[in-house]
């Protein structure tokens, strides 16, 4: 890993670990759904000035507009709507935490729809160690136990959502430019959500402040224009592995700025749950000495 590549991926572990102290504050102030909706739009605004300056041609295929599609309805719209809800009921180090699992899910969807990539019995045994792990953390005590629950399972739903529009991409990378999807995709959730969030909540209760300012511009421009931008700069530098590794780091700066800037006390339940998460996550994508993959 050379030094840029390391400064980078250190800078999106630290942003995204970041992003869910603010989003659990931006909630105070913040219809869920409208301001995610708020989110996409600004991103979606910085993002094309400088995709045009490159005079793309954008694959209008069939294929390409059915990922375009999946990752923004999928992923940019159903999964981020369901983290925003479920993370009004939850820790933001939980939250975080759950979404670990990401590697998990795609690693099983991809043994069905990508042949080269099989399940084998370690990355069954990450599955199960994860799925443990969230066992663990629904007995908790950061919150009422019904209510936290709710936020849990939303978030859980949010994470296997997400992993079809990932392994998809991943199915057709050589077909659409990473950046196009990015961009596209997000445009494409901004104008579902902003009309969603009229017809299901009272986005007009927004309290406009610089608190609740301050955290939609660092969640638009910090927490998805940049941490994207990276992501997919990453993703043709260093190994599908290497950036799976992602998800593992921000729920320690997570769990660190919760503790001091929210007053979040965890409970034993929710290290013993990360714990088997993270396990989880590490047994599916470690490989043996010499490179060859484990059982």
């Amino acid at each position: 890993m050379t030094p840029k590549v390391f400064i980078l991926y250190a800078l999106l572990c630290l942003i995204w670990g970041t992003t869910w102290m603010a989003l659990k504050i931006s909630l105070n102030y913040i219809p869920p759904i409208f301001g995610l909706g708020l989110r996409f739009t600004i991103s979606s605004l910085i993002l094309w000035p400088f995709l045009l300056r490159k005079k793309p041609k954008i694959n209008r295929s069939s294929i390409a507009i059915r990922v375009y599609l999946s990752f923004s309805l999928s992923s940019f719209v159903a999964a981020y709507s369901l983290t925003y809800w479920g993370a009004q009921f939850i820790y933001s180090s939980l939250a975080s935490i759950i979404w670990a699992l990401l590697p998990i899910f795609v690693s099983i969807l991809a043994h069905f729809m990508l042949p080269s990539e099989p399940l084998t019995l370690r990355r069954f045994g990450g599955g199960l160690l994860g799925l443990a792990g969230v066992a663990a953390i629904l007995t908790s005590n950061g919150g009422e136990k019904e209510v936290q629950m709710a936020g849990v399972l939303a978030i859980f739903l949010a994470v296997a959502l997400a992993s079809v529009p990932n392994v998809y991409l991943k199915k057709h990378h050589k077909t659409v430019n990473p950046l196009h999807v990015n961009v596209i995709a997000q445009s494409i959730a901004a104008i579902v959500l902003i009309p969603l969030s009229f017809l299901l909540e009272e986005p007009m209760t927004t309290v406009w402040n610089s608190t609740s300012i301050i955290t939609l511009v660092y969640l638009a421009i910090f927490g998805t224009v940049i941490t994207w931008t990276i992501y997919f700069w990453l993703y043709n530098h260093i190994s599908v592995n290497q950036i799976s590794t992602l998800g593992l780091i921000p729920p320690v700066f997570a769990s660190i700025l919760g503790w001091i800037f929210l007053g979040e006390n965890y409970g034993y339940e929710l290290f013993t749950g990360g714990i088997l998460v993270f396990l989880g996550v590490y047994l599916i994508h470690s490989r043996q000495v010499h490179g060859r993959e484990g059982i």
